[in-house]
């Protein structure tokens, strides 16, 4: 089958391209899966890193904006990412662009909630052990040198952008259906029913076993929801 509708995936605060790669092995014929990479991390790792969410959002848009109109797309973000996909829908929009046939946000509450952690000035011993907390990323990694002066950079980046990032008064509900990922043990995400605002269509509630990073553990049950999405959406 040919595909025809892309998937933009965005990552996590610290996170890279590379944790939707093995959605590969689930995603249907009919999606094309983009995972994208942020700058100053993976491969565009000697670009800058940005501590402010607008320019995140302004340095994806700039890539994707070429070709956001040649094929009908959907968005997924985790954490970080979810607040990615949300101001990049609004700006291709407000842009004159197609709107995305669907965005799933994973992993955070609504853009309407502000941030109320400042992890991004702790210590670096301090970071770490919140880090681990969270899961997701293991210890043997947290422990090793050359590792942590590579990420903690990033981490403490993407942490900035996110703590800084201004919550909305007033809300613009999207044109689209949207669904709202979770796992059943993340205790860092509250108040999800408030994402019952962000869209004038039909939302979707899904949780799954475990944390913060339950998608790290759970990419076939993922990848069938999206495919389902993706499926509807064409017929």
């Amino acid at each position: 089958m040919e595909r025809k509708i892309r998937l933009y995936c965005f990552p996590f605060a610290g996170g890279t391209a590379q944790i939707y790669h093995s959605w590969s092995a689930y995603v249907n014929p009919a999606i094309e899966l983009v995972p994208i990479e942020l700058s100053g991390r993976g491969r565009r790792f000697p670009q800058p890193l940005f501590t402010n969410l607008a320019d995140i959002v302004e340095d994806v848009w700039s890539m994707l904006q070429p070709e956001i109109d040649q094929k009908p797309y959907m968005l997924f973000g985790h954490s970080m990412g979810s607040l990615i996909a949300y101001e990049l829908a609004k700006k291709f929009m407000q842009r004159g662009n197609q709107s995305p046939l669907h965005i799933f946000f994973s992993g955070r509450s609504s853009p309407n909630q502000p941030s109320k952690t400042k992890r991004s000035e702790l210590p670096d011993e301090e970071l770490k052990k919140e880090i681990f907390q969270f899961g997701g990323t293991p210890k043997e990694l947290l422990d090793d040198p050359g590792f942590i002066r590579m990420f903690l950079p990033i981490i403490r980046a993407d942490m900035e952008a996110v703590e800084t990032y201004p919550a909305e008064a007033e809300i613009t509900p999207l044109p689209c259906e949207i669904s709202i990922f979770n796992g059943k043990q993340d205790h860092l995400v509250t108040h999800l029913e408030e994402w019952n605002r962000y869209t004038t269509k039909e939302i979707e509630y899904q949780f799954f076993d475990g944390g913060h990073f339950y998608l790290l553990d759970h990419a076939k049950e993922i990848m069938e929801a999206v495919n389902q999405k993706a499926l509807e959406s064409l017929l």
